[in-house]
């Protein structure tokens, strides 16, 4: 299950993110992505990828099964990396569209300030349309946030060993 808190992150805070795959031989491949949500499960995330970063994605996800996804905030740095095992892929429904405008605007208002005289559709662009909607189940979440505590497996907890 995704933790409350990592939820209210994804939903009110985050606002860029990236995937990466692998082939069945294992080769990385990385794809931005433009939007997320939590699946109604708590268990499941689908993530929104634009169609300039979906080469070789299906293939890599019907080959191998591993999806991993980073979800940011900017500019604080607070990172987290969901790993998973792919379920399904979809085209995008008006809610997916509804979800990455909303992101949009946060990274907007969030690289604002930074770039007070960026012309805002260019500010906006950063985010792209995306074209597919990609669905996991989230088996580890890890603490991705520069700092000593970066790395750390948050789900399932990390265990001591003896």
């Amino acid at each position: 299950m995704i933790p409350g808190k990592i939820v209210r992150f994804l939903e009110e805070y985050a606002n860029v993110a990236f995937a990466g795959t692998r082939n069945q031989a294992l080769v990385p491949y990385g794809h931005r992505v433009s939007g997320w949500h939590v699946g109604a499960d708590g268990r499941s995330l689908t993530a929104l990828i634009a169609e300039q970063f979906t080469t070789r994605l299906i293939e890599s996800l019907e080959g191998n099964g591993e999806f991993a996804l980073t979800v940011e905030e900017f500019p604080s740095h607070e990172t987290y990396q969901f790993k998973g095992r792919y379920l399904r892929h979809r085209p995008l429904r008006r809610e997916d569209v509804e979800i990455v405008d909303r992101i949009r605007q946060r990274f907007f208002k969030a690289v604002r300030p930074i770039f007070a005289d960026g012309p805002e559709h260019h500010l906006q662009a950063f985010i792209l349309k995306p074209c597919l909607a990609v669905e996991f189940e989230v088996f580890e979440i890890y603490l991705q946030t520069p700092g000593p505590a970066a790395g750390t497996r948050l789900v399932p907890p990390e265990t001591l060993e003896k």
